[in-house]
């Protein structure tokens, strides 16, 4: 026999079956269990019986259940079916056989970078899905992400969403949220939205790279009021090896101000994906250090990282900005003060006065394209497949297309893929201008040496956008090359997880 106390071999609705209990958290205790009328395993989230008698928590907890329901990605964990019954408040969901990020950071304390980025970049991709339903999830923590054993990254644990247009369920001046992982707007009590969400990724991600949550403290108050007035210390101050860009991201995701931080989930995942790897020295000291496994090898050795993203092989390392930036600037304003003073002069005034002869202000020539070419360094298709020469036709009736994949992140094949645009010769440029079909996608624009075999020789991306669709226009800030890569990091919210671009338009 059993009771609310003990529910094991219970059997709710009539259907569910509880077999054993896998994980409790403050409000609930989730089991694996089995829907004996498909047969097939799930996880039923029971509400703690002493919680279940307060109407308040039961509607929150319902409200978990509708906001979660609504939402259907691969990165979100689904939910089923909720029971409502005397002694059992249940929300029925799928079965994630694995472990939390919690646990994993427990195990291991930090992470390498080309993990972090594939971690960060699914979670992004989740909360994506939810803001565009109106959904904030507001409890973005290690615990709330489960690594599956067949490799996918999942967001969990929507108990304190806040869903858009509906009333706050929550109570007066109540703080929701892992303490840790806090929005400073979180903190004041302040309206929340899809950056709130960013800033807690951006916590969680800092965490995994530097080994600590970015505030600590002796009380959790003293931790939540911290980002108030404080920016984290630099990842790079923490732990050695952690690659600039990858800094950059995680640090702007942290800002205290919303407007400063990324506007959506979908750019910070296009930001992650843009980033570069750098190497360690000898990165298997810090790693094996740490307990870990040894690191991620470079691709092309036919292995890739914990949950299926090659890694993309880093660059040297950056190197750090010194007395000669100071040195420089002030050399620069010693020449503007002389060339003012000369200027006022009339040997001055002769040497300043342009030629009208002169053709600095003549339109700079044409950009010449020569061929487009597809670039797959993590598929390994034929460079000429799928019609890369209908992007630079003129025809937009034609069109080049990737791959269709299972998901938008490429059923977590690869990092993404890309077309080549070559020159006739190196030439600075203005605008790269996209015809397309196809919407919600995510790029990455190199401007570089054609030659180049893998992502890494790009050097870094000139420009990144998301939600590209027909009509958008990037500025390449006259980066000058003889090719141009279109790097697609995102295959957007289609119903076809492919990308179809009709025609690529360069100006200098």
């Amino acid at each position: 026999m059993t009771d609310a106390t003990n529910p094991g071999g219970r059997t709710i609705a009539g259907r569910y079956r509880l077999d054993r209990p896998i994980a409790s958290g403050g409000m609930a205790e989730v089991w694996e269990a089995t829907d004996t009328v498909l047969d097939r395993p799930v996880a039923v989230k029971l509400l703690h019986p002493h919680l279940a008698a307060d109407p308040k928590l039961r509607a929150r907890f319902h409200h978990e259940a509708v906001a979660a329901a609504r939402l259907v990605h691969h990165a979100i964990v689904a939910i089923y079916d909720t029971c409502d019954e005397p002694g059992a408040e249940a929300i029925v969901m799928e079965l994630v056989r694995g472990r939390t990020l919690r646990e994993f950071l427990d195990e291991r304390t930090r992470l390498d970078p080309v993990e972090v980025v594939h971690i960060g970049a699914e979670v992004a991709d989740a909360l994506a899905c939810a803001h565009r339903a109106g959904i904030v999830h507001r409890d973005v923590k290690p615990a709330n992400i489960l690594l599956s054993d067949d490799g996918r990254v999942l967001v969990t644990d929507f108990g304190i969403a806040k869903v858009r247009d509906a009333p706050d369920m929550t109570r007066t001046s109540e703080l929701l949220g892992t303490v840790k992982y806090l929005a400073p707007e979180q903190v004041e009590n302040g309206p929340v939205d899809a950056r709130t969400d960013v800033y807690a990724l951006g916590a969680v991600l800092y965490e995994a790279l530097c080994g600590q949550p970015p505030f600590t403290g002796d009380t959790q108050a003293g931790i939540a009021l911290a980002r108030l007035h404080r920016t984290p210390a630099p990842p790079h101050d923490v732990v050695a090896g952690v690659p600039a860009s990858l800094e950059s991201v995680v640090m702007r995701s942290l800002a205290r101000h919303p407007d400063a931080r990324y506007a959506t989930a979908d750019d910070l995942r296009t930001a992650l994906l843009a980033t570069r790897l750098d190497h360690l020295d000898d990165p298997t000291v810090m790693i094996t250090a740490l307990g870990g496994p040894p690191p991620t090898p470079p691709p092309g050795t036919g292995t890739t990282p914990s949950w299926g993203t090659p890694a993309v092989a880093p660059p040297p390392p950056r190197r750090r900005v010194g007395t000669g930036v100071v040195i420089s600037a002030v050399v620069v304003i010693a020449l503007v003060l002389v060339g003012l003073l000369l200027a006022r002069t009339d040997i001055g005034r002769d040497l300043f006065e342009q030629d009208p002869t002169s053709t600095s202000n003549a339109p700079l020539p044409p950009v010449t394209v020569t061929r487009a070419r597809s670039f797959d360094p993590q598929g390994g298709g034929d460079e000429n497949e799928h019609l890369a020469a209908n992007a630079i036709d003129g025809r937009g009736e034609t069109t080049w297309r990737t791959e269709t994949y299972a998901s938008r992140a490429f059923g977590n094949l690869k990092q993404g893929v890309g077309l080549v645009i070559e020159l006739q010769a190196p030439a600075p440029l203005g605008d790269l201008a996209i015809s397309t079909p196809t919407t919600g996608w995510a790029v990455a624009v190199f401007v570089g040496d054609g030659s180049a075999t893998s992502l890494e020789g790009w050097g870094e991306p000139v420009t990144t956008a998301s939600g590209v669709q027909d009509g958008t226009t990037l500025d390449l800030g006259g980066a000058e090359g003889d090719a141009v890569l279109v790097w697609i990091t995102d295959l957007g919210d289609g119903p076809t997880n492919r990308v179809e671009i009709a025609e690529l338009a360069l100006t200098a």
